[in-house]
């Protein structure tokens, strides 16, 4: 009995060693901390979206100290500009000049600082620079970079997969948004000769109270080229009652006037009720000529009567 007690008390010992054992174990860091630039896919890409209807909208650049426990020390961290990775891109990417995506010009944006300090032992593994941007004049036909790098980190290493980023700046307003692109189902009919209206449509903003998009049934594609949207594209633009005025994108080339045929036409509802769920709809008559040239001969005018309805995500 003696001999069977003791090896009990020292079962009970060695299991409650083998507890504090495992405690050590979940405490000691069995990743190695590396600070990196959160983005995304093989090209460190992250993309960020600016609203037009918000005056000098804000995203971040966030920067993360990753590991399996926070880390111990302050870690300041150094970035810069890196253009050079954006002309790699490019190379990558694009067969034509004429494709490239493009630096954004620094008047667009500002940057107030680039170093941030990761403070020591907080909850969070990461901290975020303000990017300020004046999304206002650019085109949802581009792709536009701010391209940044780590230069130093005070505590640590990089991780060199993720030591740099080519931060997107996108567009979008309460209509469209440029990434992804917004589509409308579309329906009704235009004339001279007659063509029914179907399927969806391409919509991209342009700036706080207008979008762009193509006249009938013609697609909004990968192979559009400058030329296509010019000679083809009409402006919506939208007033505070929720009335809309359709433009010409390109005035050379085409001529638009509004057409009050149908009642209730030409305006938006954003919250059109249709069972137990809301629609955002325009509802657009109006008529068009165009021609190939700015000096050439307009072609018959084309009456449009149009309803579009946002698919949402």
């Amino acid at each position: 009995m003696k001999i069977s007690f003791k090896l009990l008390i020292a079962g009970i010992i060695a299991f409650g060693i083998a507890g504090c054992d495992n405690d050590a174990i979940y405490k000691e860091e069995h990743y190695k901390p590396q600070v990196y630039l959160l983005s995304s896919g093989t090209e460190n890409v992250f993309i960020a979206s600016y609203s037009l209807n918000e005056e000098d909208p804000v995203q971040y650049v966030t920067i993360g100290c990753g590991g399996s426990n926070t880390n111990e020390k302050p870690i300041v961290v150094n970035l810069e500009p890196n253009p050079e990775m954006l002309e790699r891109y490019n190379s990558l990417n694009y067969d034509y000049e004429n494709q490239y995506a493009k630096l954004l010009p620094e008047s667009r944006y500002e940057i107030s600082s680039y170093t941030v300090t990761l403070p020591a032992k907080s909850d969070y593994h990461y901290e975020r620079i303000p990017v300020k941007v004046r999304p206002e004049g650019l085109s949802p036909d581009s792709v536009y970079f701010i391209p940044l790098k780590i230069v130093s980190v005070s505590e640590y290493d990089v991780n060199e997969e993720k030591q740099d980023i080519l931060f997107r700046v996108a567009i979008e307003n309460d209509f469209a948004t440029q990434y992804p692109e917004t589509y409308y189902t579309k329906s009704g009919q235009m004339t001279s000769p007659t063509l029914v209206l179907s399927g969806t449509k391409t919509v991209h903003p342009l700036g706080k109270d207008k979008i762009r998009m193509f006249i009938g049934n013609e697609a909004f594609t990968a192979f559009t080229t400058p030329e296509d949207i010019a000679r083809s594209s009409v402006v919506v633009q939208i007033h505070e009652d929720n009335s809309v005025t359709v433009l010409p994108y390109d005035s050379s080339l085409m001529e638009v006037e509004m057409l009050s045929n149908l009642p209730d036409y030409n305006r938006y509802d954003p919250e059109l009720m249709q069972g137990l769920t809301k629609q955002r709809v325009f509802w657009l008559n109006y008529q068009v000529r165009q021609r190939s040239t700015p000096t050439g001969n307009f072609g018959a005018w084309r009456e449009v009567e149009e309803r579009l309805i946002r698919l949402e995500d």
